[in-house]
């Protein structure tokens, strides 16, 4: 996780505290279960998609409160594949990236859409690239395809073709 997260986070909350108090308890809330639920999953192998996305939910909450109209996040992921299982904090992370490398704006949000296809879940948002690129590691990606070839045969795949950054990511059998 990028700390930048927790510090925009903060400043968010400030905002709010002067703002909306209401939002802003709702904020804190949200914050306290996203580190909450991190601490539960960080140590394990794998989660289910169905926790997977809980954890995504919340953490996308706490950037809409940030981004408001200019990020939208499309979840199509049919019931029969959130039994499935996947390394913890990948979505997340592929939705972190998608924000801090991309520009959305409130006529034209930045849409991250995740679907399933062929047995993998697709993670998916338009390349928009920042006036000023942020400064990038790319640990992250790396790490992700590093932990599912531990974990699977069948590899992660990077696209970057048509003006859109796509990750496929293997969904790995429940028990």
């Amino acid at each position: 996780m990028d700390p930048h997260f927790l510090f925009n986070s903060f400043n968010t909350l400030v905002t709010l505290i002067e703002t909306d108090t209401e939002k802003a308890v709702t904020h804190v809330d949200e914050l306290s279960t996203f580190f909450r639920n991190i601490l539960l999953v960080r140590d394990k192998e794998l989660i289910t998609v169905a926790e997977e996305l809980e954890l995504l939910r919340t953490y996308f909450g706490l950037e809409q409160r940030r981004f408001g109209a200019a990020i939208e996040l499309s979840v199509r992921v049919p019931e029969e594949y959130r039994k499935y299982r996947m390394v913890p904090l990948t979505l997340q992370l592929l939705v972190e990236n998608a924000l801090k490398h991309n520009v959305g704006l409130i006529h034209t949000p930045l849409v991250v859409s995740l679907s399933v296809e062929d047995g993998s879940l697709v993670v998916m948002n338009p390349i928009r690239p920042r006036a000023t690129p942020p400064r990038s590691t790319e640990f992250g990606l790396e790490s992700i395809i590093k932990r599912y070839a531990a974990l699977t045969k069948r590899a992660v795949v990077v696209d970057r073709t048509e003006g859109l950054f796509v990750v496929r990511i293997p969904l790995i059998s429940a028990l």
